[in-house]
């Protein structure tokens, strides 16, 4: 026995990766001229994906064996792997990976024989590694994601190559494909969970909600349907759903307004994958408060509040438009607490909802709005800048609203508030355009 096999031989009877790994680095330099060694080494790379030198070391080895299956299959799945530590709402961090993989297996099965070529054990295997490889580079890549598995499962029909072709439609946000890719891998993995929670979800996405809580039910979580209803889990805690957003042309934004970016809100699931939004977003986003939400139900993030874990989903999709009103205030307030007080008064259903608040310390006519004034400067007060939300029900008369807010500021007379959102929705531009202008005198005066 030489020495290189009695290294690989600790190799496969190592127990945790630290052995692993240091019995195998010694054998680094063989990596190109023994087919051992390489073998082991991208099987051991499945296992430590995470690993610095990963794609260095899958570069190596697909060079040196481009057409050994053996060797070709295990490094593709370990990149794959790799890739899929991005979320499913990010652009793809691990990209020269994902090439690496889609080139290897391609690379590979251009190299079989005849015979090969028709076995799925060999050339289906590779054809759906090259797929999901595929699969990782973004919505961009979906067609050849989907021939390439298309490919495999012409020489077999299987049910995890099935499965896959789904996750290449759910990539795309293509659900009614998704949902009859998930149907058919059911077919042969009846009590898999992952095709149960993808089926739920494509059912979910495109409202056959009888078949997303069939799905659930399988799946042991007791979901409730009525007919023409999405899936109902009762109990559900709270969760965050993270939503791409843009700026919102506010004051005091932490990220500049031309940038894009997530923002965390609050959800009230209605089921593992689908709900309602409960908190306003600050910035302009894809969704809001009182929208109906899709997200995929591995979490990006698991946050601790209040000693409890709560999951922080990606969205996947809007499912319906809540008919709430959101709108936008600025305002300044001289003590803590009076803009919350003004909210209260604002009727049944309406919810004034800050941001945040910023003090600033400044000279009161400047604060009322006298900036662009020459005049002499009283002595500072400590003023308050406050951003929010109004949320108004669809069903509340906006003119009402606005006659009931302006009695409310009377009774907060240290209060300047800016809407200008309101006053555009009921057509009164002459209005509008004093909030306009409000809103300007108080963004200047947060920074004077």
């Amino acid at each position: 026995m030489d020495e290189i096999e009695q290294r690989l031989r600790r190799v496969v009877a190592a127990d945790d990766r630290a052995t692993l790994w240091a019995e195998l680095e010694p054998l680094r330099a063989h990596l190109g001229d023994d087919p051992r060694v390489a073998r082991l080494w991208a099987e051991a790379l499945r296992t430590s994906i995470e690993r610095d030198d990963l794609l260095d070391d899958a570069r190596t080895i697909a060079e040196a064996w481009p057409g050994e299956p053996s060797i070709v299959a295990p490094l593709c799945d370990a990149l794959i792997r790799s890739c899929e530590r991005s979320p499913i709402d990010e652009p793809p961090r691990y990209a020269d990976a994902g090439i690496l993989a889609a080139e290897a297996a391609g690379r590979c099965l251009s190299r079989l024989d005849a015979s090969a070529k028709r076995d799925p054990e060999i050339a289906g295997a590779l054809h759906a590694l090259r797929g999901n490889a595929l699969r990782t580079l973004g919505p961009g890549r979906r067609d050849d994601a989907v021939k390439a598995l298309e490919a495999a499962l012409a020489l077999e029909e299987r049910g995890g190559w099935r499965f896959e072709l789904g996750l290449v439609h759910k990539q795309a946000r293509d659900w009614s494909a998704a949902l009859g890719a998930n149907r058919r891998a059911r077919e042969q993995l009846p009590d898999d969970r992952g095709v149960l929670f993808n089926l739920a979800i494509a059912a979910t996405a495109v409202g056959e909600g009888a078949a997303a809580g069939e799905a659930w039910r399988a799946a042991s979580i007791p979901a409730e349907t009525k007919e023409g209803s999405l899936p109902f889990v009762e109990g559900l805690p709270p969760a965050q759903v993270r939503l791409p957003t843009l700026g919102s042309g506010h004051t005091d934004a932490v990220v500049p307004d031309h940038a894009a970016g997530f923002e965390t809100v609050w959800v009230q699931p209605l089921s593992p994958c689908h709900g309602v939004v409960r908190t306003p977003t600050h910035r302009e986003a894809v969704a809001d408060f009182g929208d109906v939400v899709l997200w995929d139900p591995a979490p990006v993030q698991v946050v601790e509040r209040d000693g409890a874990p709560v999951p922080r989903f990606p969205l996947l999709e809007v499912l319906r438009r809540g008919d709430e009103r959101r709108l936008r205030f600025l305002a300044l307030q001289q003590r803590e607490g009076q803009v919350e007080a003004i909210g209260e008064r604002l009727g049944e259903g309406v919810v004034l909802y800050p941001h945040g608040e910023r003090v600033e310390v400044v000279c009161p006519r400047c604060a009322a709005g006298d900036l662009l004034v020459k005049h002499d400067h009283l002595p500072a007060e400590e003023h308050r800048v406050v951003h929010g939300k109004i949320i108004v029900p669809g069903d509340v008369d906006l003119s009402e609203l606005a006659q009931t807010l302006e009695l409310a500021r009377k009774g907060e007379p240290g209060v300047l508030m800016a809407i200008p959102a309101l006053y555009e929705a009921l057509g009164d531009t002459p209005q509008a355009g004093k909030h306009h202008k409000r809103w300007g005198m108080i963004e200047r005066t947060a920074r004077a």
